[in-house]
């Protein structure tokens, strides 16, 4: 389901950086290479690396997107570790020792590519202030006795930015694809500690009659699943977002249907965004759901019999703040249950877009 967007945009970013690289090989260079002496024989081993470094740790160490040098000192690890899993995977895992310089120019040239692409990205990046900011990277890594770098091969450069231009107004295009006046999610809080959002599908479908009952139960039914495949992929591209921005991701709370047990939570099973989505279940579902182990699930609680809470164990509820000044002397029972009690907060609803905003200027 979901994972789809997140495995599309990782396709889409290993030709990416593999372009980008393609371009850098030939500005960052050894004075004598003995692994490759052409790009044509460069490419199957950039490929290699560069697939697995997207896969691992794509949307990892991204805090200083907009610092190239220190960009590369938080990614050259990750980049190194792909270059070992790449000649592992061609049975030639003494590549790496036998070429040392090789396999360090080979980590410059993916971890750039990397960082020219995560600063210029559609989110928060910046187009010009990475054009100026490469400059300086080429500068620094001139200083590097093994490195040989054409810092004014302006033809390169003007190709490599070109590129940069063209990925820019695609990324645009993958992030707006879903967008449509017909669906769209909304998030209010539930919770300020944790921050927990509460996510809200909505459908504008145009000539559907609200008022009438019978018919949205029929439009429910019919096409719950496309919608909320939508509605699921909405939340994963915004989690996405954040991953790139490289601030503390939210954690999401989707509402409850018993159409969504089953195969319609497969989102949650996927590794880049399971921990920061969570199911959210009034208390009297318990017994549907504490059946089900494959997903972390939040219960509501808005009554006030204790015994309610405590006949449970190993759960996560949040209640009104009444509840816990009531219950504020019994707090060890809980614990001795695990049992966490959150206090309920609920804020006003916002957009994707706000949460973006709001992230981009803490």
């Amino acid at each position: 389901m979901s994972s789809n967007v997140i495995d599309k945009f990782k396709d889409k970013k290993k030709k990416v950086l593999v372009t980008y690289a393609k371009i850098l090989e030939n500005i960052i260079t050894l004075e004598e290479n003995t692994l490759w002496q052409k790009t044509s024989d460069f490419a199957p081993i950039c490929e290699g690396v560069v697939s697995a470094f997207a896969d691992k740790y794509y949307f990892d160490n991204n805090i200083n997107r907009h610092n190239p040098v220190e960009y590369l000192n938080d990614n050259i690890n990750a980049v190194l570790l792909s270059i070992i899993e790449y000649y592992k995977s061609i049975n030639k895992p003494d590549v790496v020792k036998a070429n040392k310089n090789e396999t360090f120019l080979i980590s410059v040239i993916v971890c750039t590519a990397s960082y020219v692409d995560i600063a210029s990205n559609v989110i928060d990046g910046d187009y010009a202030e990475t054009k100026k900011n490469f400059q300086k990277l080429l500068k620094h890594l001139n200083q590097m006795e093994i490195l040989k770098i054409y810092i004014n091969n302006k033809t390169l450069l003007d190709k490599l930015f070109k590129e940069v231009k063209k990925n820019i107004n695609l990324d645009k295009k993958f992030f707006n694809y879903y967008k449509s006046p017909a669906w769209h999610n909304e998030y209010q809080i539930v919770s300020t500690d944790p921050l927990y959002y509460k996510v809200k599908f909505i459908y504008n479908i145009v000539g559907l009659n609200k008022e009438n009952p019978k018919l949205l139960i029929k439009y429910q039914k019919a096409y719950l699943k496309d919608n909320l495949k939508i509605s699921y992929d909405l939340l994963t591209i915004l989690l996405m977002k954040e991953y790139i921005m490289n601030k503390e991701v939210n954690v999401y709370l989707i509402p409850t249907l018993e159409e969504m047990i089953g195969k319609e939570l497969n989102i949650l099973d996927i590794p880049l965004i399971k921990d920061n989505i969570r199911v959210l279940a009034p208390l009297e579902m318990y017994e549907v759901y504490s059946k089900i182990d494959n997903f972390k699930v939040v219960y509501f609680y808005r009554g006030d019999n204790d015994q309610e809470i405590l006949s449970k164990r190993d759960i996560e509820v949040i209640v009104p703040k009444e509840y816990l000044k009531k219950e504020s002397s019994n707090l060890e029972k809980y614990q001795e249950l695990n049992i966490k009690l959150v206090e309920e907060s609920i804020g006003s609803r916002i957009t994707e877009d706000v949460i973006c905003h709001i992230k981009e200027e803490d």
